[in-house]
């Protein structure tokens, strides 16, 4: 418990150290003093990177992130809940604004902030980390590969968010984010391109896997070499190459198999029983009876503030013996509810909603990974795509017959299941982007609200305009 309050205490000290900055990309010279100072071994290191984690939940995959995936797109849907409304309404703007998400928010600004924050500092871990290696060079390494994979994969949901996908243009050559690999913030960014934030995001996770030690289990609650090659598989995938994308995944799947019935799936995901998963955001707690918001999304499906649209949730409800139809409960309104998210995971939490373990890389995301990219390959590689794709439908639904779909067709199946599997998990949005597909909500009358076409300027949001105007960063056209 003592240890959990520390990693509290940390991620409370470093949520202040941007608090007063002019932009988002420069922070005042004493955050530098108060991460030199904090630490001295590799204990202390080890501590600064559970606040760098808590910041990442807290700030960064926070419960605004993880519905806005699935908002903006055909999923979710708001109900008389103000916040994120005109993120499901397409109409974002750019603005200075700066605090947490509220009634007035109408961009992904703290999402920015909190996201450059977390490179920065994991930038900091990496700079300073070899001078302690000497206490337990395994230790050192492990850190530092935690280090050089959340800077990945923060990079990797910044692009998707504030970039077009990789295939929007030829090459990825249309403009992404900065791609920071220094903790000095006083240092210029310039946004690069989508495919060279790409080249970033692989060679930072290829040094990861470099510096992990191979262990026969692991600890999805931090970073691990499985979790890296998830995250490279997912990668390629966005990046459409689909030959390294299936092959990764084959390497994960045979160390960490997709759940089944007799494990646990699907009521032990989001647990600490979650036998898939590679990475998880843990529950916090200070004290019994005492919580720290950690944001989770459960707290507002809870409560019915977001629901399922109806379209998912006929997809989820087709088959009445498909176990997932339990994700989707009765709402208010003759709405549909998100249910799929336990409660009370850890007890003694003020708020039971918030109490699961948020998972954000497992083995179904990889095997329908394998799926795609051996159906995109196509040809002969149609057999192993139907055979991943058959791995998720038959687990869902036994008695269901094996598919024999072809070409498009098969395309269109592992799609359908893509959506089913990962629903409600943030990641809907940027599937559709890439698969150049328009957003079609088909219970939404509002007719602004119901259809984006493929390609849109309003299916990412702009950058923040204090790093337009004093860091020259170029705005998103559109804004």
């Amino acid at each position: 418990m003592m240890r959990t309050i520390q990693y509290i205490v940390i991620f409370f000290l470093f949520s202040t150290w941007v608090s007063c900055k002019k932009d988002f990309l420069e922070v005042p010279d004493k955050s530098v003093l108060l991460r030199q100072a904090y630490i001295n071994d590799l204990p202390t290191a080890e501590q600064y990177l559970r606040g760098v984690y808590l910041t990442f939940a807290g700030e960064f995959n926070s419960q605004w992130l993880m519905i806005y995936g699935d908002l903006a797109a055909d999923n979710i849907r708001p109900t008389t809940y103000p916040i994120l409304v005109p993120h499901y309404k397409w109409s974002l703007q750019a603005n200075t604004e700066i605090g947490s998400f509220s009634n007035a928010t109408v961009n992904l600004n703290y999402i920015w902030r909190a996201g450059y924050k977390i490179v920065r500092d994991c930038s900091f871990l990496i700079e300073n980390i070899d001078q302690y290696r000497s206490e337990n060079e395994e230790q050192a390494n492990d850190l530092k590969a935690q280090a050089f994979t959340l800077r990945a994969l923060t990079h990797f949901m910044l692009v998707n968010m504030f970039a077009q996908s990789y295939n929007f243009s030829e090459s990825g050559s249309h403009l992404g984010v900065p791609y920071v690999t220094i903790s000095d913030w006083r240092q210029p960014a310039r946004r690069e391109t989508v495919a060279k934030v790409y080249e970033n995001v692989i060679s930072d996770l290829h040094t990861a896997e470099s510096l992990f030690t191979a262990t026969e289990s692991i600890n999805p609650t931090s970073l691990n070499w499985l979790a890296a090659k998830g995250l490279l598989s997912r990668v390629y995938l966005f990046k459409g190459d689909h030959e390294t994308a299936k092959n990764l995944a084959i390497e994960v799947l045979a160390k960490r198999p997709i759940m089944n019935g007799a494990n646990g799936y699907p009521l032990k995901l989001f647990t600490n029983q979650e036998t898939e998963a590679l990475f998880q955001l843990t529950p916090a707690s200070t004290s019994a009876g005492q919580s720290v918001s950690l944001g989770f999304a459960g707290q507002f499906y809870s409560t019915s503030r977001y629901l399922a649209s109806k379209d998912i949730a006929d997809l989820l409800s087709l088959n009445t013996t498909d176990v997932r139809k339990i994700w989707i409960g009765a709402g208010s309104g003759g709405g549909f509810k998100i249910t799929k998210y336990p409660t009370n995971v850890v007890p003694g939490f003020a708020a039971p909603a918030t109490s699961y373990y948020q998972t954000l890389l497992r083995s179904s995301e990889i095997c329908l990974n394998a799926s795609e990219a051996y159906a995109k390959l196509g040809g002969i590689y149609e057999d192993s795509a139907r055979f991943y794709l058959d791995a998720i439908r038959k687990r869902a639904v036994p008695s269901t017959s094996s598919s024999t779909a072809t070409g498009p067709a098969l395309l269109d199946s592992i799609y359908t299941e893509r959506r089913k599997e990962l629903a409600f998990e943030g990641q809907r949005l940027y599937d559709l982007l890439r698969w150049k597909r328009p957003i079609t909500r088909l219970d939404e009358s509002d007719p602004g609200s119901k259809t984006l076409p493929y390609p849109s300027k309003k299916a990412i949001a702009p950058i923040p305009i204090q790093d337009v105007n004093i860091n020259g960063l170029q705005q998103n056209d559109g804004y």
